[in-house]
């Protein structure tokens, strides 16, 4: 997920997100920001994003999800005849707002542009909770690529905490085939 202002991580764009930077390459066609508007609510990046050639996709603009809400802009980049669509993913749980403080800074490929993504456990994280297959795909690869640099301890504790153990144990055997996976930590 880059950042886009004080608080935010991003994953997308043109071929280039955050599964990209951690190695996995994946083309994509959209941009999918966590942020953390606080207390201000969407009313005022809505606002913003209408400013600078943004619209809403929906009417309501904010789709609510089980317990995530997200708001869907679309941007039609000048010189191109198709929607580029912005997800916002409003960082209203404790997990979220901790996925925001560990974000790591990527430099984008040709430009002179510096943004904010999520780290490899928590794109991970976000891989599992969103669950579509090519998601568990991307999250196995992200874990099978940069295995040595992955904090295990941090990415087990918060598979446990969000009851993500079966999303876990089928990418961990996608990962590393007839290799069992790690025991969760037990809540302390």
């Amino acid at each position: 997920m880059a950042h886009a202002g004080a608080n935010a991580a991003a994953d997308g764009g043109h071929g280039w997100d955050a599964v990209t930077a951690w190695k996995r390459l994946r083309a994509t066609q959209d941009v999918d920001l966590l942020v953390n508007l606080g207390a201000a609510g969407p009313d005022p990046v809505l606002q913003v994003l209408q400013r600078a050639g943004m619209r809403p996709k929906l009417h309501p603009p904010v789709l609510t999800i089980g317990s995530a809400r997200i708001l869907q802009m679309l941007y039609e980049p000048p010189g191109v005849t198709l929607d580029l669509q912005i997800d916002l993913l409003f960082a209203d749980s404790d997990y979220q707002r901790q996925a925001l403080a560990h974000r790591m800074p990527a430099q984008l490929p040709g430009l002179d542009v510096e943004i904010f993504v999520l780290s490899c456990e928590d794109l991970i994280l976000h891989k599992l909770i969103a669950g579509r297959i090519i998601d568990r795909a991307d999250a196995a690869a992200l874990l099978r690529v940069n295995r040595a640099g992955v904090n295990l301890p941090y990415l087990q504790d918060w598979v446990r905490r969000l009851a993500l153990h079966s999303g876990w144990s089928e990418i961990w055997e996608e990962a590393f085939p007839g290799e069992t996976a790690p025991h969760l930590p037990v809540q302390g």
